[in-house]
């Protein structure tokens, strides 16, 4: 079991103001694994509106990507050459990965206003009992204590591409016989895409309480809820980028034929010939989502060294990208069906083509409860969990007509104006319904040895997992799983044990070793088309588990001028997922186990203690990730030249080096990251360069100052200048969330996003 709880102690004492905070720039270890605390003054010394994902981008052998400066539009993340949807996430210890893919959206969780701490773990999740995919890392957002004294805190930025955030915090204070204290906070925020046409609307609601029980007992109720209205961004292949740079933007002039044989799309979308006008129309391209949260965390005192725990929680998300289509009355017919089941009616003509615009729509609803049973027995932490989790997931393909007047859709979530066929079901051209059962057992042992100078962590988890994923008709015959009913049922269980060890040689040095075993199970996108329309049979794959066996060394040394966090690591990932290539080199939606894959690197950080208010943090990351076979394609003939080759989207170098100065009420910080090349595909024949990005982060505490003192209550704030990619570096990046749908060879024409430009933001918040 990793030293969480001691990191979280220590974070918390340091945000308070009654600790030492020693280097500025690098919060202490003490755990048996490597891993990195960001605290609240790092996490605000950045834009508000800053996602998680951009918040661990400065921790080291962290690559992180955001798809604009603002945030607003989401982003992903990869550590060791694990991607996002191998990394779980959590908020105050709830996982919010997405039940079948895996996948996270950090701009929806929580505003950084509220965060105290995010711990990030590189390489191991044996400290978290309940978590989705998390085989090769986790990162664990906290949010911060109610104050005790009654306080509203109100911010206001503006920033490059008419980006705004405005936020109001309000603290209750402690309340009936001080048992009870909370916030709520509300924020809007807003921002443009950098290439236009598009933009970001976002509205976010956190809340928190905690209430003192008797004996010494609590409870804490968190809650969130998310709006966001977003365009959705267009990825483009390094053909048009060569061609066209930052001008890949959506269309700004509508189609004018939406039915009939002439009607036709915007444009024409191929790979080359390109330019910039035959892309899409800008309005038909929406990503919008809704998530409402809630979860409450019971903590009871059994008696003097037996705690009890409980967290249920429940969550609920409704996302999806929408684009335009051209749907054809010859692609609804088919000759396994006695009579069409896609007929379909829009603009007011029955069976012709018809310009519509169409979602991938993802909704699921997930309950579940965490129960963790603690006894400490002299140098034992004993510790005994539960997690069981139902999650419900309903994802669909409709389509929705376009007003011929305003050139809109009525609605940009796909729950109302849908097109339906002629029995009057919802068109679509998926109809998947996934149930998910997810138990975990787990049971720990933290031993603290010769007054904690020698601490051993033992740890076990039994992993339970099933899911039933149904395939219902759909209506629409294009694609090969649209007319058949069936059903996969998989199920999958591991035993996940983990042991580190952290030994002081003295006050000053400290060593550490951690071994720790991860899996995570196939997403629920390769139980999907596997309708063989030739002889209308389905055929189901055997897919194994991925598996990671991880090995962590390090050294740590905490002197009086300077910290260092040194590991170097192995792992060894077993039976990857990826999507398989037919005979002739073109990508195929199938889902296979395409081997295994090694990593060997090291990861060092250098932080300064402050001299003459000057403090510096330098980390290097390395990470050698090679395939250690040759892939097959499908008809097993052939096997692709992939041995020794890197893994997909793994930089084998990323170097951050952070400058910053404190004196009073003033500092200011300039930061730079170096991330190397990378592969887009496994055959290593597509290459993206490397970039460097430098940010600049300007800020003055106000509490004292005449302009504080005018105005009527308030108490404390600060004014903040963040400079995001100052050098205007323009880069191409690979979709983080991706690990399973990579590309194989350059025959699949890998798509990639365009790197965030230089941003300007200023803010200003307040204390009443």
């Amino acid at each position: 079991m990793n030293d969480l709880g001691t990191v979280s102690v220590e974070a918390a004492a340091n945000q308070a103001g009654g600790a030492d905070r020693g280097t500025p720039l690098l919060a202490d270890q003490n755990g048996t694994s490597a891993a990195t605390t960001l605290r609240q003054e790092d996490i605000a010394r950045q834009p508000g509106t800053q996602n998680v994902a951009q918040q661990i981008g400065k921790v080291v052998g962290v690559n992180s990507y955001s798809r604009d400066a603002s945030g607003l539009f989401g982003g992903g993340y990869s550590i060791r050459g694990f991607d996002s949807t191998q990394i779980g996430l959590s908020l105050n210890g709830v996982p919010l990965n997405d039940p079948g893919t895996f996948a996270v959206t950090p701009q929806v969780y929580t505003d950084s206003e509220n965060l105290c701490s995010i711990d990030v773990n590189q390489g191991t999740s044996a400290g978290a009992v309940a978590q989705h995919g998390a085989v090769g890392g986790q990162v664990s957002m906290s949010q911060c204590v109610p104050t005790d004294t009654p306080k509203t805190t109100v911010s206001q930025s503006f920033g490059s591409y008419n980006n705004f955030k405005s936020f109001i915090r309000a603290n209750t204070g402690l309340m009936y016989d001080d048992a009870l204290k909370g916030y709520v906070s509300y924020s809007h925020a807003q921002s443009d895409y950098f290439v236009g046409p598009g933009a970001a609307d976002r509205h976010h609601v956190d809340g928190r309480f905690d209430l003192k029980l008797e004996g010494g007992s609590s409870l804490t109720v968190t809650s969130f809820y998310n709006l966001s209205e977003n365009t959705y961004i267009r990825n483009i292949t390094k053909s048009q980028y060569a061609a066209y740079g930052y001008r890949n933007g959506w269309l700004t002039t509508p189609p004018t034929i939406l039915s009939g044989s002439k009607a036709a799309f915007s444009a024409n979308n191929p790979a080359f010939p390109y330019t910039p006008a035959n892309i899409g129309y800008g309005d038909y391209q929406w990503e919008p989502s809704r998530d409402g949260f809630v979860s409450i965390d019971g903590k009871f005192p059994l008696t003097d060294t037996i705690d009890l725990q409980v967290t249920p929680y429940f969550l609920h998300h409704l996302s999806g990208s929408s684009t335009e289509v051209l749907l054809k009355e010859n692609g609804y017919t088919n000759k396994f069906l006695s009579s069409p089941v896609g007929a379909f009616t829009a603009y007011g003509t029955a069976n012709t083509n018809a310009l519509l615009v169409q979602m991938s729509q993802n909704e699921f609803d997930r309950v579940g409860n965490t129960a963790t049973l603690t006894g400490r027995f002299g140098e034992h932490t004993i510790s005994g969990g539960l997690w069981a989790e139902y999650t419900h997931q309903h994802q669909l393909n409709p389509f929705q007509q376009i007003d011929p007047l305003t050139n809109t859709i009525a609605d940009i979530f796909f729950q109302s104006h849908l097109i339906r066929d002629n029995k009057g079901r919802i068109l679509t051209s998926r109809d998947w319904v996934t149930d998910y059962y997810n138990t975990t057992l787990s049971l720990s042992d933290s031993i603290a040895l010769f007054d904690d100078r020698l601490h051993i962590d033992l740890s076990g988890r039994e992993r339970i997992y099933d899911r039933t994923f149904h395939n219902l008709p759909s209506g629409n015959s294009n694609l090969t799983d649209a007319y058949l009913d069936y059903k996969v049922k998989r199920n999958y269980s591991f035993f996940l044990p983990s042991f580190g060890v952290r030994y002081d040689l003295d006050e000053e040095n400290q060593v550490f070793f951690n071994a720790s075993m991860s899996a995570r199970v196939p997403p629920n996108f390769a139980d999907g088309r596997l309708v063989d329309n030739t002889k209308n049979t389905v055929s189901i794959r055997d897919l194994k588990a991925e598996n990671s066996l991880s090995f962590d060394t390090g050294y740590r040394y905490k002197g009086d001028l300077l910290n260092v966090n040194a590991t170097a690591f192995l792992i060894k990932y077993s039976d990857r997922i990826a999507v398989t290539i037919k005979n002739d080199a073109t990508l195929s939606s199938k889902y296979t186990n395409i081997g295994s894959t090694t990593a060997v690197g090291g990861e060092i950080e250098l932080g300064t203690k402050p001299y003459e208010g000057w403090s510096v943090l330098v980390s290097q990351a390395i990470n050698d990730d090679t395939l250690d076979s040759d892939i097959k394609v499908e008809d097993g003939s052939k096997a692709l030249p992939t041995k020794g080759k890197q893994y997909f989207n793994a930089p084998k170098y990323i170097t951050n080096a952070t400058l910053m100065y404190e004196d009073g009420p003033l500092y200011g910080f300039a930061r730079a990251k170096w991330t190397s090349s990378v592969f887009a595909t496994l055959t290593n024949d597509i290459r993206l360069p490397g970039y460097t990005t430098v940010d600049f982060g300007l800020g003055y505490k106000l509490k004292g100052t005449a302009f504080l003192d005018a105005i009527p209550g308030a108490q404390d704030g600060e004014f903040k200048l963040n400079l995001t990619n100052i050098l205007n570096s323009k880069y191409l990046y690979i979709n983080p969330g991706n690990s399973t749908g990579v590309q194989i060879s350059s025959a699949g024409t890998p798509f990639f996003y365009l790197g965030a430009p230089f941003s300007v933001v200023a803010s200003l918040s307040l204390d009443f």
